[in-house]
């Protein structure tokens, strides 16, 4: 405002000069109006606020890491008379990162007419992205006065880590392993006896605890109830947030090891659980991931999490979420985004 204040100044001095140089009535007029310009621009720049209207509705609500992602902010000019001429700034910032990204849009909105400034950038991290309508300035058709607008309109784009099947080994004692659930496998058979797999006929090699006596009973011969097996959750994926030294690069590595993790997981069959703690609500969240659908439901809800400070209620809360309930393999994943299994970096993950 000091550099575009001095530029009128030096305008009035050039008209003064040519006023005393020249004896002009036209001079004289155009230094009159020159004086009141002040007056004028405040007049308009006033009505000019109250026509100006923004909004944020083309930003889109995902986005893909590394690939140029297109949002636009939306102005409107509802006035019949007035054009505005205005200059805005735009930010874009990941939500686990200290640096914003800034753009600036300019142009002029003729009366009743809209104005859709679409705006380009590159996501080098995944996470949560704020994208910001910081401030929009108004100035008059001189350009040499302007009204500031604060408007702190803001929308988060989510976007989407990259992700590919990691080299996992399910072994043996996992495919076996069977965890409580209240849902079984209709492929094969296991040792829970309180849901039946198949009715077949008796076999040398079956347990007599086994046989349907009411059903060998109508039959008239001897037939064998094979047990079910139950679908639970064999493996757990912890998640662990601790407050810290947060970064950017961390967090989108973290949330691609999850992805790359589940989803190789979910492709081989492996049902498992991801959890992780939630100091807002002093809770551990779990989520049961069993096709590669319910592994981009966990990237999406492990873009809100949140660090916790409290390290003792966190062990509190797992012990008591997972009391009684047993995996084949627990797997962490830090806020590094680093994997280990029983507290050491694996080569080759076995689960």
């Amino acid at each position: 405002m000091i550099r575009r204040g001095i530029l009128y100044l030096v305008f009035l001095l050039l008209l003064l000069y040519l006023f005393f140089m020249y004896n002009d009535t036209v001079l004289s007029g155009i230094l009159v109006l020159g004086l009141l310009c002040p007056v004028f621009s405040s007049a308009y720049l006033a009505g000019a606020k109250k026509r100006l209207h923004m909004d944020l509705e083309r930003i889109p609500a995902m986005g893909e890491c590394k690939k140029r992602i297109r949002a636009a902010v939306t102005l409107e000019n509802s006035s019949r008379f007035l054009s505005l001429y205005y200059e805005g700034r735009i930010s874009v910032k990941n939500c686990f990162a200290k640096k914003k990204t800034r753009k600036k849009i300019r142009g002029v909105i003729l009366p009743g007419k809209k104005e859709v400034c679409w705006c380009e950038f590159e996501t080098e991290m995944c996470g949560n992205v704020e994208f910001e309508l910081e401030s929009v300035r108004i100035y008059d058709p001189l350009g040499f006065f302007y009204i500031n607008i604060r408007c702190h309109m803001s929308s988060v784009i989510r976007v989407m880590p990259e992700f590919s099947l990691m080299p996992v080994e399910i072994t043996r004692r996992t495919r076996e392993f069977q965890a409580e659930a209240e849902e079984y496998s209709g492929e094969r058979q296991g040792d829970d006896p309180s849901e039946s797999y198949q009715i077949r006929e008796y076999r040398m090699q079956d347990s007599l605890r086994d046989i349907h006596w009411k059903l060998s009973a109508r039959e008239e011969e001897l037939m064998v109830r094979e047990r079910g097996f139950p679908l639970g959750c064999v493996v757990l994926i912890w998640i662990d947030l601790p407050e810290g030294k947060q970064s950017a690069e961390g967090f989108s590595r973290l949330l691609s090891t999850a992805a790359s993790l589940s989803v190789t997981l979910a492709e081989q069959k492996c049902i498992h659980m991801a959890a992780w703690y939630e100091e807002k609500n002093e809770r551990i969240v779990k989520m049961r991931i069993r096709d590669e659908e319910n592994a981009y439901e966990l990237i999406w809800r492990l873009m809100e999490i949140a660090p916790y400070r409290d390290v003792e209620k966190k062990k509190a809360c797992f012990e008591e979420a997972f009391k009684g309930q047993k995996f084949s393999s627990i797997v962490e994943i830090d806020r590094e985004g680093v994997l280990r299994k029983d507290g050491e970096i694996p080569e080759l993950l076995r689960v």
